[in-house]
Formats: structure tokens, sequence, C-alpha cells
């Protein structure tokens, strides 16, 4: 008897939990490279600082479902941001080397829903991001903003949300261990996110 009652009272909460919470995982692609593509010259040195990959994004996240069709959205994102150099000593000398920054994105992004049918649901999203990166590229911003749109789509217990996503980052400070790298503020990627 206690047991019904109690599957009574907490079936319910359970399923209206699972209505206002989605928890899921989300990977992607970069559509830009992490470093603007420079060129330094000196006395006797050519140094071309360049992004040689764009590797992959890829991390869970959770989203809060708020009435209205309203919604927050957080991400920690794992997107390792490549670094190539060739240096060229004039006239003949040339030594390429490549390495891979690690960094994780936290976007909070405030979410609306519009077109409100049962199984797709496009939506806007904007919010400030915030990253993390690994030693040797601490000269580059950890603060920036982030707008994307795409489409909720629900099949069974599972949701689908491809989109696209632009974040603008803050200026770098200057990194005497990365000498003439500037990063690309204006980064663009591709994501994919399945929740339940």
């Amino acid at each position: 008897m206690h047991r019904i009652i109690l599957i009574t009272v907490l079936l319910p909460a359970m399923v209206s939990a699972q209505h206002l919470l989605s928890v899921g995982i989300k990977g992607g692609i970069p559509l830009s490279d992490a470093f603007a593509d420079a060129t330094a010259t000196s006395v006797d040195v050519i140094t071309h600082t360049f992004s040689d990959s764009k590797n992959y994004v890829i991390g869970p996240f959770v989203e809060l479902h708020l009435p209205a069709g309203f919604a927050v959205e957080a991400d920690a994102l794992y997107h390792p941001l490549n670094l190539s150099t060739d240096t060229r000593i004039v006239p003949t000398t040339t030594s390429h080397s490549s390495f891979d920054i690690n960094s994780w994105e936290f976007p909070i992004l405030a979410k609306y829903h519009f077109l409100h049918t049962p199984i797709v649901k496009p939506y806007l999203e904007a919010g400030p991001a915030f990253r993390a990166i690994g030693d040797s590229g601490g000269g580059l911003s950890n603060k920036g903003f982030a707008i994307g749109g795409g489409i909720d789509v629900k099949v069974l217990l599972v949701r689908v949300t491809p989109e696209l996503r632009y974040t603008r980052w803050g200026s770098d400070t200057v990194n005497p261990a990365i000498p003439y790298a500037p990063s690309n503020q204006n980064q663009a990627q591709f994501l994919l996110g399945i929740s339940f």
C-alpha cells in the first residue's frame, strides 16, 4: 500500500521534471579557423602562423525549459585549437611546428522556441560565453558573446537539435610565448545535440 502511494506521488513529479530539464551531448565542427592567418618578417626570418586543422567540438549540455517557448541552456564543450607555425630563416632553412591548445567553452544561452508544433520547433539563442584555455594559449581571450539558431526535433523520447552558432571572443592579451599569432575573434560552429 505504501509503495502504491509513493509511486502515485513521485511519478507525476518525475514526469514533470523530465519535461522541465533536458540533459544530453552536443558535438560538431568549427566552420572557422581558431587563429588568423598572419605573417611577420624581420631581417632574416619570416614567420607564418595559421590554423592547420579545424578539429572538433564535443561535450555535455543541460537545458531548462521555461513557459512560453523560453529555455536556458548551459554547455561544457571541449574544443582543441590548432596553431601551426612555418619559420623560414633566409635564404634556405624552413621549419614547421603544429600543436593543439586545450580549450573548454562554457556558453550560457537564453533560447526562444517559436512555431510550437509537437515535433519541430525552430529556435534562436544568445548569451555570454566563457572559455578556459590551457597554458600554451594563455593570451587568448576567455570571454565572449554567442548567438545562434537551430531546429529542435522530437523523435519519440529523444530530442535532436542541429544548429549554427557564432561566437565573438574578446581581444587577446599579448603573449610572448605565441608571437605573431592573433586568434580569430569571430568563430562559427555547426553543432548537433542529442538529449533526453
